[in-house]
């Protein structure tokens, strides 16, 4: 009896100290998405490109773009800032002058935007491309927003009097390059 008693304590000590090796060994161990993560390097995305007044800056698709505004409500005592806005741009046609309704972009406040007051009732403005956006050369042909205005306001309705349009905005949006390809070659 105390020959089985020693040999069951024996046992459980091996079985512990083999539980204790196991457990050492999984927290030692890098979990295989860590692996694959830190394998894969990132890039951090580029900077916005500025639009720029008569000019038309390249953007890459995925890009993004940025610019100060203040849309100037009137009246503008009850505005505190920008609720919302959209920046409408269309393609330029084959001639590079008349703009084609049926391709748009469409850029507004939503999760891919930041917006950040700056000084004097402006805002700076970053907004980022859809991937899927066609290349090409794009004129801003609409702008809208609407103001965020103090919770008891109770006056007329304000309306924006400064539009970016009358900057002449346009970007180039091109191809965004392929990452390089991980197979051999043939």
């Amino acid at each position: 009896m105390i020959q089985q008693i020693a040999s069951s304590t024996h046992t459980k000590a091996i079985l512990g100290g083999l539980s204790l090796m196991v457990f050492a060994c999984a927290l030692a161990q890098t979990p295989q998405a860590d692996v694959s993560a830190s394998a894969v390097p990132r890039v951090p995305p580029l900077p916005p490109v500025p639009l720029v007044s008569g000019a038309c800056p390249v953007v890459l698709q995925g890009g993004a773009i940025s610019f100060d505004w203040n849309p100037g409500f009137d009246p503008s005592w009850g505005v505190t800032g920008i609720r919302s806005f959209r920046l409408i741009f269309q393609r330029l046609q084959n001639d590079g002058v008349n703009l084609n309704p049926a391709s748009r972009l469409v850029l507004d406040s939503g999760p891919r935007t930041r917006m950040t007051s700056i000084v004097n009732g402006y805002l700076h403005i970053e907004a980022r491309l859809p991937p899927s956006v066609h290349p090409g050369a794009y004129q801003l042909a609409g702008a809208h927003s609407s103001p965020e205005l103090l919770p008891d306001y109770q006056g007329e309705a304000p309306v924006m009097t400064v539009s970016p349009m009358r900057e002449h905005f346009c970007i180039t949006v091109v191809p965004a390059p392929r990452p390089p390809s991980s197979s051999p070659p043939e």
